[in-house]
């Protein structure tokens, strides 16, 4: 088997599960044609040619999946909304504390009153 070096032109489109899975598109404008490469890692296990007149087609689909996708929330897994309300608690109570300039003004206030009470008469 020879080994053909891969022309320096191309686009990656990752696979979610990872493990150097990934789709590369690659274009052959002397063949009129574009190449899309199904890798595992560093090796190519598959390949397909599709006809110019059906690459529209092709781009039209996966748009409207990525329009699908997009319009209805990301689910993550059982616990995302547990994870969601709790990293909403810091904002949450952080809504509730008194501007800083406020509690600064009460602590130098408190501190005042507290001066005042300890002075002997």
């Amino acid at each position: 088997m020879a080994a053909r070096v891969m022309p320096v032109h191309g686009r990656w489109a990752w696979d979610a599960r990872g493990e150097g899975r990934g789709v590369r598109v690659s274009r052959h404008v002397e063949a009129g044609l574009l190449n899309l490469g199904l890798w595992r890692g560093e090796t190519c296990v598959g390949t397909a040619r599709p006809v110019p007149e059906d690459v529209p087609h092709l781009v039209t689909a996966l748009t409207d999946g990525l329009g699908a996708l997009a319009a209805r929330p990301r689910v993550l897994g059982p616990d995302a909304a547990r994870v969601a309300e709790l990293e909403g608690r810091p904002a949450r109570l952080e809504q509730r504390r008194a501007p800083l300039w406020r509690r600064a003004a009460d602590a130098a206030g408190g501190w005042a009153v507290r001066k005042a009470a300890r002075r002997p008469r």
